[in-house]
């Protein structure tokens, strides 16, 4: 592996740094091996071990990805599939999730001894693809399997498969995806071979604010390789499809960079290649999708003091005419949502519901019983005749999540009866000596009497046998110990010693007894299920934002999360298989705000995003930080739970209240591009955009990857110089990236040839975002009235 480039973020944290490397190329690539093992002793004695080496010989065959790539691999392209936007100023480019993917195969090098990548991004417009001239992408007739493209088809060119590496009988019939490319197309959009090391690298980043981090260890660590096309799209707007094909057999095809052989002279052939990856995209003059435009409209649509970034329906300017219509306002503004429902007398009518995500903070609510069903939970609002079906409505939501689960449910039901048996075990101790002193103990007391005199009474005198009953003399000490049907959740929070003995009973359950092999796994099952559930996994969307109006596309709300709701929920996923009256004693003993589920030491917060940013940028950044404390400082908040919901609907809850969020661009992903002048952007990127330096040189003052404050070409030329130049039918958009390369070293002043990170660091965008800041709310609660 190459020595890495180190590109630091601006600001002072480190943990926003991303490293650029070469290349990261595996030990083993592709191919037959032959392994040797020998031993020889030296100076041993005659006749104990022959004295000639003996070597073992194996061949093996190291098989890595030749035909397709697999989804789970493509962390993400730019720009998005199916985007619409300007992109004229972006060379397309796609993030792999597997780094060593692109030098995995055919070890080539190139003039300066460094490895060629083994595939490259091809970017073709609309009619340059004589079986896609709409540029829509692959088709059923594009696909053939491995055996067809080693054989012959009329006036076609098919790869040259190494024949280091013959292709195994179990690849011959699998099916790839392939396009078919005029030669002098593939001529005018191909890089040469000096050019494939640049455009593909490997970017070592730290993920920390691009999922949850619910351990103190924030720094993680993800390679990602990235490999980018030559060509921006035109100015003038257009559709293209970008393919990531393999170059295995095509090398000698290649361009050789130059200039003035733009323009392919030999014969007229078809090369069919093989796609790895494809998608498509358009450009268009007048529409601007970035990062920086997609964030912008969130606060143009922010409202007065950002009231409008609120998650609830919006109330607009509603004619207000008396206290009713106030009332209503106002609960609209609270986040609720008229409902219609059905008395338990099946009178039709309407309620209030308000999900969990509520505008303002919920405020805090009274110790209370648990409940048991989801009448309960109904709040009546005298003043209005109506009910608010909230919680109500999330009892009943945790109770179909819960008995939607099998495994939940069955590991809830063996996890109760395990409490029960540990629990009477506690009360009601046997004997010192086992159940052979039990016995003797019985018997010592009449059993055998008593036992005769039931089987001479007739069944229907049983009461007059129990009044009959000899006395038992009673286990020393289990007198004053109730029987499990007794005991109350209210009195187990009252009665410290039943507490203790209890928790005493069930630590063998919960891991609390100090057991070596740890908590009983259905205890662990249902927890983390549990916790999951207050984090809202499985609640149905409808739940969760009742009415679309709330969370219109492109989009993003701030919310609080109703700790109350939450709750409820919960207490509807315990409701299932309730068959002993203990069990509410049990669940409280074991999952209440004492045991294994204790309330969140802060309040959860979170944000819904519906926005092209969701699928256009999979790792987005989201950096949540709490209001600045005197002494503290700025900390960074927990993030709780992070998840896409919809292709568009990303899900983030935070614990704590933010003083800030960030959204940024994720570093794995910022692309390279062609910057604007500082007066403004150009009429054409080419014309007199501008490439802003950044230092390779680390000094005290200065980090690699910081803007030097010049730019290339210095005299605001353009890079027109930097481009190949039309011929017919070519296009005018493809850049020569070795020279641009040579240029920027030139500029910096280095000896070229520039390395494929530092050139890396030059052509990079740097990661934008957007910030957010929160402004201290009223408290309040418009629950019960």
């Amino acid at each position: 592996m190459s020595r890495p480039e180190h590109l630091s973020a601006p600001g002072p944290d480190p943990s926003l740094n991303v490293e650029f490397r070469d290349s990261l190329v595996p030990q083993i690539t592709a191919g037959e091996y032959t392994l040797t093992a020998y031993q020889t002793l030296a100076d041993g004695p005659d006749g104990y071990l022959p004295t000639a080496d003996r070597p073992v010989t194996r061949h093996i065959d190291v098989r890595a990805p030749r035909f397709a790539v697999e989804p789970e691999w493509v962390h993400g392209a730019y720009p998005p599939p199916g985007a619409t936007g300007l992109y004229d100023d972006v060379l397309p480019h796609i993030t792999l999730d597997r780094p060593t993917l692109p030098w995995e195969r055919e070890e080539h090098t190139g003039t300066g001894g460094e490895r060629l990548p083994w595939l490259a991004l091809l970017v073709f417009g609309e009619g340059e693809l004589p079986d896609d001239p709409h540029c829509l992408g692959p088709s059923q007739d594009d696909q053939r399997t491995v055996a067809q493209l080693t054989g012959h088809e009329d006036g076609v060119v098919l790869p040259t498969f190494d024949k280091g590496e013959p292709i195994a009988d179990d690849e011959s019939g699998k099916t790839c995806r392939t396009v078919l490319v005029p030669r002098a197309v593939f001529h005018a959009v191909a890089p040469a071979q000096d050019e494939l090391p640049l455009l593909t690298h490997v970017r070592h980043v730290n993920k920390q604010h691009q999922g949850v981090t619910l351990t103190e260890d924030t720094i993680q660590i993800g390679d990602y390789a990235v490999v980018t096309g030559n060509r921006l799209p035109s100015p003038g707007g257009g559709r293209y499809v970008a393919h990531l094909v393999s170059l295995e057999g095509w090398l000698d095809r290649l361009p050789d960079g130059s200039e003035g052989n733009e323009t392919y002279t030999g014969p007229d052939e078809r090369l069919r290649l093989i796609s790895l990856w494809s998608w498509s995209f358009e450009t268009l003059t007048d529409n601007a999708p970035g990062f920086a435009a997609l964030t912008e409209h969130f606060v143009d649509t922010e409202g007065d003091d950002g009231t409008e970034l609120l998650l609830r329906v919006p109330v607009g300017d509603l004619p207000l005419s008396g206290p009713e219509q106030q009332a209503v306002a106002d609960r609209l503004r609270d986040g609720y949502l008229p409902v219609s429902c059905r008395t338990e007398s099946g009178r039709a009518t309407f309620g209030w519901y308000r999900g969990p995500f509520v505008a303002e903070p919920v405020k805090e609510q009274a110790e209370r019983d648990r409940r048991r069903c989801a009448a309960e939970a109904l709040i009546h609002l005298e003043q209005y005749g109506v009910f608010d079906v909230s919680l109500a409505t999330a009892f009943t939501a945790g109770r179909g999540v819960a008995l939607a689960d099998h495994q939940f449910a069955a590991a809830l039901l063996r996890l109760r009866g395990k409490v029960r048996t540990a629990a009477e075990q506690a009360l009601n101790p046997a004997p010192a000596g086992g159940a052979r002193a039990r016995i003797g103990h019985l018997a010592a007391n009449g059993l055998v009497g008593h036992l005769r005199e039931l089987h001479r009474q007739p069944v229907l005198a049983s009461a007059a046998a129990n009044a009959a009953r000899p006395a038992v003399t009673p286990v020393a000490g289990a007198t004053a110990l109730p029987a499990l049907a007794d005991i109350t959740v209210e009195r187990l929070r009252t009665d410290a010693d039943l507490r203790d003995r209890l928790d005493k009973g069930v630590g063998d359950i919960t891991g609390g007894s100090g057991k070596p092999e740890g908590p009983d796994e259905d205890f662990t099952a249902v927890r983390d299920w549990l916790l999951r559930l207050r984090n809202l996994t499985g609640v149905p969307f409808a739940h969760l934002v009742p009415d679309a109006r709330m969370l219109p596309a492109e989009s993003l709300r701030f919310f609080h999360v109703d700790a109350d709701w939450t709750t409820t929920l919960v207490e509807g996923a315990l409701s299932v298989g309730l068959a002993h009256r203990f069990d509410f004693t049990g669940d409280d003993l074991v999952f209440g705000p004492q045991g294994a589920l204790p309330e969140p030491t802060a309040s959860v917060t979170g944000l819904l995003l519906r926005s092209k940013l969701v699928s256009g940028w999979p790792a987005l950044e989201v950096r949540p930080f709490a209001a600045p404390h005197e002494t503290e400082g700025e900390t960074p908040l927990r993030v709780l739970r992070r998840e896409a919901l919809a292709e568009d609907v990303l899900l983030v809850l935070f614990e704590g209240v933010p003083g800030r969020v960030e959204i940024a661009e994720p570093q794995q992903g910022v692309h390279f591009g062609i910057d604007e002048p500082d007066n403004g952007r150009a009429t054409a990127p080419l014309d007199d955009g501008i490439i802003r330096l950044r230092s390779v040189v680390e000094t005290k003052t200065v980090h690699i990857g910081q803007e030097t404050g010049t730019a290339f070409p210095s005299d605001g030329s353009g890079l027109h110089d930097y481009v190949r130049k039309p011929g017919e039918g070519n296009p005018d958009t493809v850049l020569r990236i070795r020279k641009l390369a040579n240029g920027l070293a030139g500029a910096l002043g280095l000896q070229p040839p520039l390395s494929p990170a530092r050139f890396a660091i030059q052509m990079i965008n740097a990661a934008q975002r957007r910030t957010f800041t929160t402004a201290p709310v009223t408290t309040g609660d418009h629950r019960n009235g």
